[in-house]
């Protein structure tokens, strides 16, 4: 996002969701990899190995409001969701929940931070035009507001 413009004014600008499990899991196996390829340069390769393989057999779990779950395929949020992250330079307020959720396509809401938020859009909509959709009508949301405000 480094390479942005500078908007000329209220605008939100939209990045990939990073499932943070599969960068960790990507990494364990680099990590794993490399590891066996320097063991497989000593001698005794055989128990190294097998010692490897047993330190990281251990099940990794998530805390939910169903218990506790194996963090699995099937229990990550980025299988099931088209997860999007907008970052908007106006205050995101108790009132954008309804008018981002709102949205045909959004399946999923989480405001993050004063200037961030998360959208899943649902598989039967077109990601492009549910975030075009989404951005408008936040822009247009704050300009009726600040423009209500200076009424007053």
């Amino acid at each position: 996002m480094a390479n942005l413009p500078l908007p000329s004014g209220y605008d939100v600008y939209w990045e990939k969701w990073i499932d943070a499990f599969e960068q960790e899991d990507s990494q364990l196996e680099e990590e794993i990899q490399e590891m066996q390829e320097l063991l497989a340069n000593e001698e005794g390769i055989d128990e190294d190995l097998e010692i490897v393989d047993h330190s990281v057999s251990h099940i990794r779990s998530i805390v939910t409001p169903f218990g506790i779950l194996p963090l699995t395929e099937q229990t990550k949020a980025s299988s099931h969701f088209k997860l999007w992250v907008g970052h908007s330079n106006f205050k995101l307020t108790e009132d954008f929940y309804k008018v981002i959720g709102q949205q045909p396509g959004i399946e999923a809401l989480d405001i993050l931070t004063p200037y961030r938020f998360r959208i899943a859009v649902g598989k039967m909509f077109v990601d492009r035009d549910v975030m075009k959709d989404v951005r408008d009508t936040m822009v247009t949301h704050v300009t009726d507001e600040n423009e209500n405000d200076e009424q007053e």
